[in-house]
């Protein structure tokens, strides 16, 4: 659990089974001598849904573009390189190249648009696939 993470106390809250900020609430700091907390008065009247809610389900990202040009045309290269190089930004697109920072679902969807719009159907393939908790 990353440090300065919100956690949730709401115990009548309908979302707590599936809720990450509630489980970090009961097990996870326990001995922490200080927490950060979701303001209490911000979900009182949650129902259905919450803006603080945190699945707990694991997420599939990926690690490592060396290898989603290989089956581009190699008219089509250079955009669709520099048009994921320039949605991610230079620092950030050599981390994700050097697998130090995941690819995250809604960012391979991206990267699968940029691909899909310049006619590239194929799924985009990255150098590894796992599974984390997204904190």
């Amino acid at each position: 659990m990353p440090a300065n993470y919100e956690v949730c106390f709401r115990n009548e809250c309908p979302l707590k089974e599936t809720c990450l900020r509630y489980h970090a609430s009961q097990e996870h700091r326990k001995n922490m001598r200080f927490i950060t907390i979701v303001n209490p008065y911000l979900v009182e009247d949650v129902t259905d849904s919450c803006p603080f809610y945190r699945s707990d389900e694991p997420v599939r990202v990926a690690y490592g573009i060396s290898h989603i040009f290989d089956y581009v045309p190699s008219i089509k290269h250079d955009f669709l390189y520099h048009s994921v190089k320039d949605y991610f930004g230079k620092y950030t697109y050599y981390r994700i190249y050097h697998k130090v920072r995941p690819i995250m679902p809604e960012e391979q969807e991206i990267i699968q648009r940029i691909f899909k719009n310049n006619g590239i159907n194929e799924p985009v393939k990255y150098d590894e696939y796992t599974e984390i908790i997204n904190w």
